[in-house]
């Protein structure tokens, strides 16, 4: 027998829990009972118990506290917190501890007996205390489950027009289902604002869901099952006519079970699309592809909503003038390496589609990818290279944002970062024949050194390079030159006592009376003046 501590510093919540249970049946036995988290740490010191069931709010050690100490003398300790203090930190500290769950008050006795049947399937599976027959029926009912997901996972990732192959006997016996002539419904579940680097979040969201799911469509349905996909959760229903409106009441009832959920990890909030139904599961792509529309539809219409009904299927946006002049000023934005001026053309993007009458989250998302897209192919296209893993990690992320204004921040910042760093990069590449250009000069200045002779050494037409010189240091290639030696000049006439004669040799002239022209333009005094006041 498994042995069970129960501990909450309400007497009748203690009671409540032990009448809840039926624990004989279930192979435990409550060992205990205690009412703050000194005397529970002290029984659990003493008696050893195998699962406690714990308030997260106790005189002494509250319940976080109890999990943390108690795993420091055994880990395979199995908690369960229940509270009616519904607060984030709680909960995912909880979830870091390893809880097995996290149950509100007032506590649902399947929701608890659940939870308990998976920790006793787990405490036989870890001591092996499992007869012949039970290894072999979870070891079935383990491929059983993966054969099930494995289909309804082929199903989402079939192209439109292979869903033909389907055929409901076949699929019944091949993976277990229990479908039925009748409805065929695809139902997507939504999560928004999980933190993703909290892995435990998204896995206490996952159970939770096929918890709620199953308590509510069972006994309305012929079948179900679920597939999880990061931070959707796809639900295949099947069910009979006269079902349809229990089903979509209880459609609602998850709604309202998951949106409890969010006092728990506060901040997730929940929408569900409610995919249109089909009779026949080869049509059953259809009702996947509106599923997802739906779901799309909350960056307009809000989240935590049943959305349900048929969404405009529509590209036209990419094919309009606008967007052909979008296209346009897109382009010369990019070209001209100006940052203001690509912020500028993606808020007017953002404001048009914005101001879009009936416009469909559906729309948005496209034209956001459509934009990724175009920007990508521009970047390609002129040779400027932007992160390998650039478009994976927009379209992945792109999901994550519940409403369009966030959707459009998250495009603009994408972009314009992506953009400031190729084309600080571009202006570096380019930069580099003007500092091989510089070098060459400051290494060559003491002997006479022509344009050709620079541009040959950095690879470039003459022309073109005299070009790019100006644009990028703002002086001629003489007037640089002649800087040079003019600075060299300066440095050699207060350090040095060569004469006028040899420093206009030792800088690369050879005309003293040139070089003496060019020193009185460049400082404003002759050599000898210069000498005289510096030296």
């Amino acid at each position: 027998m498994l042995k069970v501590l129960i501990a909450d510093d309400e007497e009748k919540i203690c009671q409540l829990i032990q009448k809840l249970v039926d624990w004989n049946s279930l192979e435990m036995e409550v060992i205990g009972i205690a009412h703050n988290g000194i005397e529970a740490l002290e029984k659990i010191e003493f008696l050893f118990p195998d699962v406690v069931i714990t308030d997260i709010r106790m005189p002494g050690h509250d319940g976080l506290e109890l999990v943390r100490r108690s795993h420091e003398m055994d880990r395979t300790i199995e908690f369960i917190i229940i509270s009616g203090y519904r607060h984030f930190e709680y909960a995912c500290t909880a979830l870091k501890y390893g809880v097995s769950d996290y149950l509100l008050k007032p506590i649902k006795k399947d929701e608890l007996v659940d939870t308990l049947r998976k920790i006793r399937e787990r405490y036989r599976e870890r001591t092996k205390q499992l007869t012949f027959e039970e290894r072999v029926r979870l070891a079935l009912k383990s491929d059983v489950e993966r054969l099930r997901t494995t289909c309804l996972s082929t199903i989402l990732y079939r192209e439109a027009g292979s869903q033909g192959e389907l055929v409901l006997e076949e699929v019944n016996e091949r993976y277990y289902y229990h479908l039925q002539p009748g409805l065929f419904r695809m139902i997507c579940i939504k999560f928004d604002y999980i933190s993703m680097e909290e892995g435990q979040n998204l896995e206490f969201l996952s159970e939770k869901t096929a918890q709620i799911v199953e308590q509510a469509l069972s006994g309305c349905v012929y079948d179900h099952e679920l597939y999880v996909e990061s931070s959707f959760i796809y639900i295949l229903v099947n069910y009979s006519e006269d079902q349809r409106k229990t089903v979509r009441r209880q459609c609602k009832v998850i709604l309202n079970e998951l949106t409890v959920l969010e006092s728990i990890l506060a901040g997730i909030q929940v929408t569900i699309g409610f995919g249109e139904p089909v009779t026949s599961l080869k049509q059953i792509g259809s009702s996947l592809k509106n599923a997802r529309y739906l779901v799309e539809q909350r960056l307009v219409a809000g989240t935590g909503k049943l959305l349900e009904g048929t969404i405009r299927n529509s590209s036209y946006l990419a094919d309009t003038d606008w967007f052909t002049e979008f296209n346009q000023a897109m382009n010369q934005a990019l070209e001209s390496l100006d940052r203001d001026a690509v912020s500028g053309v993606l808020g007017g993007l953002k404001a048009e589609l914005m101001n879009m009458p009936e416009v469909t989250g559906h729309e948005i998302l496209q034209m956001c990818r459509e934009v990724c897209n175009l920007y990508l192919f521009f970047m390609k296209n002129h040779r400027i290279l932007t992160d390998h893993n650039f478009l994976e990690h927009f379209n992945a992320s792109v999901d994550a944002c519940a409403s369009a204004e966030q959707l459009f921040d998250y495009l603009m910042s994408e972009i314009l970062t992506s953009y400031e760093k190729a084309a600080a990069e571009k202006a570096q590449e380019d930069n580099r024949p003007i500092r091989l250009a510089k070098r060459y000069i400051n290494e060559h200045y003491q002997q006479p050194i022509t344009l050709e002779d620079v541009s040959n050494a950095v690879g470039f037409n003459p022309t073109y390079f005299s070009s790019l010189f100006k644009k990028e240091t703002g002086k001629t290639f003489v007037e640089y030159v002649s800087g040079v030696r003019m600075e060299q000049a300066k440095t050699l006439l207060k350090e040095s006592t060569l004469g006028v004669a040899a420093v206009c040799e030792a800088v690369g002239y050879s005309d003293v009376k040139y070089f003496t022209k060019g020193f009185i333009k460049y400082t404003g005094l002759k050599p000898n003046e210069y000498r005289k006041l510096y030296s």
